[in-house]
């Protein structure tokens, strides 16, 4: 009798790293986009390229002094990718922001004209406001606050010799540059400069970009350029998925804009989840593009529910620990009955900010276009300037930990400062100056919590900490005391982006613990943003229009409860993005973190629309869907 022969589709990828290396070349290089769909294993096959690299041109790229370059996007993919290169001096790994530093640091005399330029330019367009708005008005008192600013910065730029930048600080010093800057200056060398793309060309050969869905889109359109003009002698390797973009400042459709010369592998394996949610997932993005993945056929079958109730259900938190209960029950693991080890997902940052108490300030900055993806990443300087700053000493001062405020005002304090103090003729004295400005601070708390506001107002006057430029425009806005009459106010009207800071400086100081709390990703609720590229065995999505206000995204129009606007309908005739694409992704993106289960919650309008909708498009099975629970179901 004949053993039946038993194939496994493990290898199906593995000619995907023979595909990379082909295009790996310094005598012909061939620029490609690596499809990598969630779990399919894009880390490996970028360090297995890494690897190849270095066997087949170590000797040649040390001998002419040139290197690999890798741009990921957070520091801990960073540190992966390093570890697993063996920390080989060859490659240089680092995140957008700290690898255009990398390229523009040192060109003072070129960043110099730059901000002049800009600076001035800026200075151009609020004088012109100005002209054209009413002088006593708020408007017309944020714009002034905001040309002197800009004008003081510009008389300082003769006297900087040196530009400093700290991708991970708050870059406050007088002769810093900001986040949004060193991007900027990189990409526009690089359209700009001939002798700079030159340069950059003959030091790096070879540059990959992993998720590069999620990459600043002027600078991919400026790597587009450079690899254009330069394609006999460079390699631009671009890395992603565009299910899983989910910042706004990513280049959206990046495969379309793919030239026919670049390579176009493909990884279609699903190394992560089960069965049943590699179906699932590829009925979500069914109607977004062709990919498809393959599960292992070595995985489980794995779980995957959908539980719909109304959305005016009167305690969701006891409701979602049955649903938890359920979920135990049906895959007999009796952790999913523990809140704490499963990940807990919301597609939208709302019902987080609800849940845990950063409401106000989540709305008062979240829908400002530009200041959202700082924001919600923790690295927006005015939100930074209450997390990294003001929390950590008033922290420390209500625990009495002297020696914590030392340090905290010691290294971010300009009260004592190095430059301060060496110039100071009694450092005993300024010592004494640093801590009455912490008593002032300290004593906003003594009648309950203070706003924003007040805590900013008394740090810029003591001079405690920098208060970032943006803030001193909000307060003034605040403190103004216009003319003119409510018409006037109405006919030039406050910014949408001061008008955002102002909410937020009206925030109590409460909320900003929580918020801290969340970026860090410390917190019981995390989005698609925070476990990008991460993976759980159980996975709880919480879906909910109510809580989540329909900003941007809309769970009842993904799941047919709900019919698409008519912005909807026109966005789509113009073939732009509406809110069931942009929640189509998130969605994608939380569901494809689950190893073993995941249960889908959706608090809906129409709970047997959302139902009859799901089946219909073949995403769950009727026995797989749940309006009701009982109390005590292990069924």
């Amino acid at each position: 009798m004949n053993t039946p022969v038993t194939t496994s589709n493990v290898t199906l990828d593995d000619h995907v790293e023979d595909e990379l290396a082909g295009f790996l070349s310094l005598e012909k290089p061939t620029s490609f986009f690596l499809f990598a769909g969630a779990g399919s294993g894009k880390t490996r096959s970028l360090v297995n390229a890494l690897n190849y690299l270095a066997k087949t041109y170590r000797d040649v790229l040390r001998l002419r002094g040139r290197q690999v370059a890798v741009i990921t996007y957070t520091n801990a993919a960073c540190d992966e990718i390093t570890r697993r290169t063996e920390y080989d001096p060859l490659f240089v790994v680092r995140t957008i922001h700290s690898f255009a530093w990398s390229q523009i640091q040192g060109f003072n005399s070129d960043i110099r004209a730059w901000l002049k330029d800009n600076l001035q330019r800026e200075i151009a367009d609020l004088q012109a406001e100005e002209a054209k708005g009413r002088a006593g008005t708020k408007a017309s008192t944020i714009r002034q606050t905001q040309i002197e600013s800009k004008q003081r910065r510009l008389d300082r730029l003769a006297d900087t010799k040196t530009f400093t930048y700290n991708p991970n600080g708050d870059n406050r010093e007088r002769n810093s540059l900001n986040h949004s800057e060193v991007v900027k200056i990189f990409w526009t060398f690089l359209l700009t400069k001939p002798l700079m793309q030159r340069i950059f060309v003959g030091k790096f050969p070879f540059l990959l970009i992993d998720e590069s869905q999620d990459t600043s889109r002027a600078l991919i359109d400026a790597l587009f350029v450079l690899q254009k003009t330069h394609a006999d002698r460079f390699c631009l390797g671009l890395i992603g998925d565009t299910m899983q973009r989910i910042y706004a400042d990513g280049k959206e459709r990046i495969e379309k804009e793919i030239p026919e010369s670049w390579g176009r592998p493909e990884k279609k394996l699903n190394h992560r989840c089960p069965q049943r949610i590699v179906r699932l997932i590829n009925q979500i993005r069914d109607g977004a593009d062709d990919h498809k993945q393959e599960p292992r056929d070595d995985r489980p079958e794995g779980w995957a529910r959908l539980f719909v109730f109304s959305i005016d259900v009167p305690d969701k938190p006891a409701l979602e620990q049955k649903v938890r209960d359920y979920m135990a029950g049906l895959t007999d693991d009796q952790d999913w009955t523990n809140a704490s080890k499963c990940k807990i997902l919301t597609l939208e940052h709302h019902m987080a900010a609800r849940r845990m108490g950063f409401l106000k300030m989540f709305e008062s900055l979240a829908s400002v276009e530009e200041y959202r993806t700082g924001f919600l990443g923790g690295s927006f300087a005015p939100t930074r300037f209450f997390t990294h700053s003001v929390l950590p000493l008033v922290t420390a001062q209500q625990k009495g930990d002297k020696f914590a405020t030392a340090k905290l005002v010691r290294e971010n304090s300009p009260l004592l400062s190095k430059d301060t103090l060496k110039g100071h003729d009694n450092p005993i004295a300024q010592l004494r100056i640093a801590q009455a400005a912490i008593d002032s601070l300290m004593a906003l708390w003594a009648s309950g919590q203070p706003t924003l506001a007040a805590i900013a107002a008394n740090i810029a006057e003591t001079n405690l900490f920098v208060v970032p430029d943006s803030l001193k425009t909000a307060l003034a806005a605040k403190q103004a005391t216009t003319t003119e009459t409510p018409d006037a106010e109405e006919a030039d009207p406050v910014s949408e982006q001061i008008a955002a800071l102002v909410a937020f400086l009206d925030c109590s100081f409460s909320e900003i613990a929580p918020y801290a709390a969340y970026v860090a990703h410390e917190a019981p609720f995390d989005t698609h943003q925070g476990v990008k590229g991460l993976e759980f065995e159980r996975v709880m999505v919480l879906m909910d229009d109510g809580e989540a206000r329909g900003f941007r995204f809309s769970f009842d129009k993904l799941l047919g409860a709900k019919a698409p606007t008519a912005t909807d309908i026109k966005n789509a005739q113009e073939g732009k993005e509406t809110s069931v694409d942009s929640t189509r992704r998130l969605f994608y993106v939380t569901c494809s973190r689950a190893q073993s289960s995941l249960a889908l919650l959706a608090y809906s309008a129409d709970p047997s629309s959302a139902r009859a909708h799901v089946i219909a498009n073949g995403w769950f099975t009727a026995d797989e869907i749940l309006l009701e629970i009982a109390d005590q179901n292990r069924g």
